[in-house]
């Protein structure tokens, strides 16, 4: 679930304990979810845990005070754009300015004044829910048209080239995968395009990294199989250790049809857990299979 349809989650920040259960009641009585925090250092941590999406932060704390925090919280995964409203009884121009500089949203001082931080909190949070879905779209425009021109670099390359190992980078790069793997059956040959601080497969041979005996039903079937975590399922161990040495952790493999029939498995492989297994990518997967189809004989 995205950030964009469940109850917002709120860090609060203070060092006085007072003023945490009076904001905490405050945004409780909003609807929102809380997470507390007594200092910079735990805000930092909460942070980082629970990913909150906005934080009513002190300016005044001691040890780490709410300015330095908040720089902090910019430099972290996700922290350049979660609303940060500084709670401060410092209003002169110099703090108020200091806030924006540390990298504040919006500011509210002391004494709080429980209607306006309840409409700056809402505007805050309906502000950045419409910048999430704004730049949701843009980067599914980007995912799009990366993928049109992946799709006009293979066709091409087909047309131009015999050799399928440009074409398997091309797809391993777009994808972002530690490596990719496409199965002959019948000759049993192996093609590969691996990054480079990954082992090549050809160090792992007599390994059955193509998985016939417990997914065939599937390949014939036409049914791409994910494997979300290679660790958590019921293969052999030997396999499981021979994944984890290739720093496999997930994969996809791919059915490739001729004529109604298998005739080869593109496998895509992950060095942490991804997700691969959203229906689009899964299209987009099988799309690469069609596409792989044409280079087997």
């Amino acid at each position: 679930m995205t950030k964009t349809n469940k109850t917002p989650l709120i860090l609060i920040a203070d060092d006085d304990r007072t003023m945490r259960s009076l904001l905490n009641l405050a945004m409780e009585e909003e609807g929102y979810q809380i997470t507390e925090a007594k200092n910079g250092e735990q805000c930092l941590s909460e942070y980082a845990h629970f990913q909150p999406d906005l934080i009513l932060l002190d300016a005044v704390m001691p040890d780490l005070d709410g300015f330095t925090c908040c720089k902090k919280i910019r430099s972290l995964p996700g922290g350049d754009h979660v609303p940060i409203l500084m709670i401060t009884v410092l209003d002169d121009p110099e703090s108020v300015e200091q806030a924006f500089k540390a990298g504040a949203t919006d500011y509210i001082t002391k004494p709080i004044h429980w209607t306006v931080l309840s409409q700056r909190v809402r505007l805050l949070l309906t502000f950045n829910k419409a910048w999430l879905k704004v730049n949701a779209v843009k980067e599914e425009l980007r995912q799009q048209q990366a993928w049109e021109e992946l799709m006009r670099n293979i066709l091409q390359q087909l047309s131009v080239q015999d050799s399928i190992q440009p074409i398997l980078t091309a797809i391993r790069e777009w994808i972002q995968a530690s490596r990719v793997l496409l199965y002959q059956l019948e000759t049993e040959n192996w093609f590969e395009s691996v990054a480079v601080e990954f082992p090549p497969i050809k160090e792992f041979s007599g390994t059955d990294f193509n998985l016939v005996r417990e997914y065939g039903e599937q390949y014939q079937l036409g049914k791409t199989v994910v494997i979300e975590d290679v660790s958590q399922t019921n293969l052999a161990s030997a396999l499981i250790e021979q994944f984890r040495q290739l720093n496999t952790q997930a994969l996809s493999i791919v059915p490739i049809i001729k004529a109604s029939q298998v005739v080869g498995l593109f496998s895509i492989h992950f060095s942490e857990t991804s997700l691969q297994s959203k229906e689009l990518t899964l299209n987009r997967f099988a799309d690469l299979g069609k596409l792989l189809a044409m280079t087997l004989e």
